[in-house]
């Protein structure tokens, strides 16, 4: 090979590199488990069953474990009874264990603690990366706006929630504009 050619290939792969390098580290927002686009759930029964009540929470938000307790407990599901179907639950249970924090495609490596003291039962909301993630947001803001009601109801800030987009850059309070801590 000839010298021109071998430079020309030479800044080519060291663009490339750059490029990559940029790509990363641009992209590493969104890979990075704390801002993680989950991915809207894909389960056609768990988006018809769970999410005709509430969000149908990313599984990507408990590990399996915790999921498996949410299901076990569906008779009296944060005081409703949420009961389903066996085959149905069993269909739904495996969806939420084969996509939870700790075993989906998307896991998130240290993301994926119970609630504290592991005791039920479990709430998204109690889980230390929630409460670590919304600890600057008061509670007046949440509980005490009649838009919002409750932490749970994501989808109120969270504009892209229904998609398991999560990312703090794009929330927005009712009555209050666009959240920065």
């Amino acid at each position: 090979m000839n010298q021109a050619l071998i430079a020309a290939l030479g800044v080519a792969l060291l663009a490339l590199g750059a490029s990559g390098i940029a790509w990363s580290d641009r992209d590493h927002g969104r890979a990075d488990p704390d801002r993680a686009n989950l991915g809207a759930p894909t389960n056609a029964r768990y988006q018809s069953e769970c999410g005709g009540c509430h969000l149908a929470y990313p599984p990507g938000l408990l590990p399996a474990a915790d999921w498996n307790q949410v299901m076990d407990t569906l008779a009296e599901h944060f005081g409703d009874d949420a009961s389903l179907d066996p085959a149905v639950a069993a269909e739904i249970r495996s969806y939420l264990r084969a996509n939870a924090a700790d075993r989906g495609l998307r896991t998130r490596p240290g993301k994926a603690t119970s609630t504290p003291g592991n005791q039920g039962p479990r709430r998204i909301t109690q889980t230390r990366y929630f409460l670590r993630k919304h600890d600057e947001v008061p509670t007046r803001l949440v509980s005490g706006n009649p838009e919002i009601g409750s932490f749970s109801n994501c989808q109120a800030c969270h504009v892209g929630a229904a998609k398991g987009d999560f990312d703090e850059e794009d929330v927005r309070i009712p009555g209050v504009g666009r959240w920065e801590d």
